[in-house]
């Protein structure tokens, strides 16, 4: 290794942050709610007809694994915050009301 080749230091860089903010990690949709606790054999056309009950969704997404196995949580996105803030604050009634 000649005295120019540029390797990793363990060392802490002594140069300031300033100016730097913490990376994101995901992006906030004010009318997106998480589901969680979604059976392995619901599809997301069943969920999205569930939460309509509660305002007009836009979209329905069931996270799934690389093998397409549901990881038993998703998201709603309603047209609207509102709605997505009543199911939030708990003011509407789900299934063992």
């Amino acid at each position: 290794m000649s005295s120019t080749d540029v390797s990793p230091s363990a060392t802490p860089s002594t140069t300031p942050l300033v100016g730097t903010h913490a990376p994101k990690f995901g992006t906030v949709i004010p009318s997106r709610i998480f589901v969680g606790g979604i059976a392995a054999n619901t599809v997301e056309a069943e969920l999205k007809q569930f939460f309509s009950a509660f305002g007009a969704v836009k979209d329905a997404k069931i996270i799934a694994d690389r093998a397409g196995v549901s990881k038993g949580y998703g998201f709603v996105t309603f047209e609207n915050q509102e709605d997505a803030d009543r199911i939030i604050k708990k003011e509407v009634c789900f299934a063992i009301c």
